[in-house]
């Protein structure tokens, strides 16, 4: 089948991505066969693309973690699908035995595991064999390419969670990136009574902020997002912040944007250490909080909101459509060139 693989350090400055015809895996007990719809780019696959420098990936690896299809077989002791049924993938695997797992928390477990990336092949291929409990069925009212978003929509989901987010309630989203957008749209359907959009790179992720509706669209280099947020609060400063940009800039507008009392959601893959006045979290009692991925109840809860159009207008996020034999030329190196005409490029095999 064909696939893309990554096979680790490169020569040219890049990951070593090539598409290769490999064989199908094997189907063992408790692993189910997915015929792959549609596959999602990833920020941190893009980032084994743009170094030459592996940084947890197992390889070689067949990548890709964002992505629904069709059961076309499963394997001794499957029970909880049938061949058919159309599906998502949530990713994560775990031990099911640690303190963590047994509360439903398998986010944190300490032998996590992620498919494309970790041993078990993913989505940028014809075919996936997984293990059955990382499935989910979609309902016909959810179409393959929304299904295939589940993945980064659960993590915004998640962070919701971890904010105690409350209907009514006032929220800005540093970052439009994908997950700034899915964090956007599931404050929305949290019942967010205000949601602004703080962006670094105006363009499609701009555009795409406007479409969903977001209360207000805030260009970073242009206009000082705290002193607008504090005009739409009438000097309060919104109940949660949800930073999603990763730059050291953003936490520093966290704190100053955050009300008394409120919460600060860190999402972002911080790649240097971000800077934090504590005397403030001190004066405004804030809380700071991590958000890892998502755990037991995210993903059903999201594909749920999705059927019942509690989070609505996902489809806008994807700005490109490209077929598996395009996936470097046209997805990670079109990505590398500008993201700004781009957020969320899905893959066809």
């Amino acid at each position: 089948m064909k696939s893309l693989v990554y096979h680790g350090n490169g020569n040219d400055g890049h990951g070593d991505f090539r598409l290769e015809d490999v064989p199908v895996p094997d189907l063992i007990p408790g692993s189910v066969e997915v015929d792959i719809d549609w596959c999602g780019i990833c920020g941190s696959d893009l980032h084994e693309y743009e170094t030459d420098t592996a940084s947890g990936y197992t390889t070689p690896v067949i990548l890709g973690h964002e992505f629904s299809g069709v059961i076309s077989a499963v394997g001794d002791g499957v029970d909880n699908v049938r061949v058919g049924e159309r599906v998502t993938v949530e990713p994560f695997m775990y031990c099911k035995s640690c303190e963590v797992c047994l509360a439903d928390e398998y986010h944190l477990c300490a032998s996590l595991a992620v498919v494309g990336v970790h041993t078990v092949g993913g989505g940028f291929a014809e075919k996936a064999v997984i293990p059955a409990y990382t499935v989910h069925t979609v309902p016909d009212s959810v179409s393959s390419e929304v299904a295939a978003l589940c993945e980064p929509i659960a993590v915004g989901w998640h962070a919701m969670r971890m904010a105690g987010l409350a209907p009514g309630q006032t929220a800005l989203v540093i970052g439009a990136g994908p997950i700034g957008l899915t964090s956007l749209m599931c404050a929305q359907a949290f019942g967010a009574s205000m949601v602004a959009v703080s962006v670094r790179r105006p363009g499609a992720r701009e555009d795409a902020a406007v479409r969903l509706n977001a209360d207000v669209v805030l260009d970073s280099s242009k206009v000082d997002v705290v002193e607008h947020i504090m005009e739409l609060t009438g000097g309060r400063g919104v109940d949660a912040v949800f930073e999603c940009s990763g730059a050291p800039e953003g936490m520093d507008t966290a704190m100053k944007a955050l009300k008394i009392g409120g919460t600060i959601v860190s999402l972002s893959v911080w790649v240097e250490p971000a800077p934090c006045d504590f005397m403030q979290v001190l004066l405004k009692e804030a809380r700071i909080v991590g958000s890892k991925g998502y755990s037991g109840q995210d993903f059903p809860e999201v594909i749920q909101a999705l059927a019942e159009g509690r989070i609505r207008g996902a489809e806008q996020i994807i700005t490109t459509r490209i077929e598996l034999d395009d996936v470097i030329s046209h997805g990670f190196a079109e990505l590398e060139r500008d993201r700004t005409k781009h957020v969320k490029v899905l893959v066809r095999p």
